[in-house]
């Protein structure tokens, strides 16, 4: 998770792979991951019936 949607890449110009916009205007990276847990639960409750 940290390596495609949190960890800029040297390679890609510092960017992250996976761009989500959510969490580009958060401010640290605590905060980035609370987001990033809080949309796959939110994902995970969309897929249950």
């Amino acid at each position: 998770v940290y390596f495609n949607f949190l960890r800029p890449h040297s390679a890609l110009e510092k960017k992250v792979p996976v761009l989500i916009p959510e969490l580009d205007k958060l401010p640290n990276m605590p905060a980035k991951w609370t987001k990033l847990i809080s949309l796959s639960q939110d994902w995970l409750m969309d897929q249950t019936p």
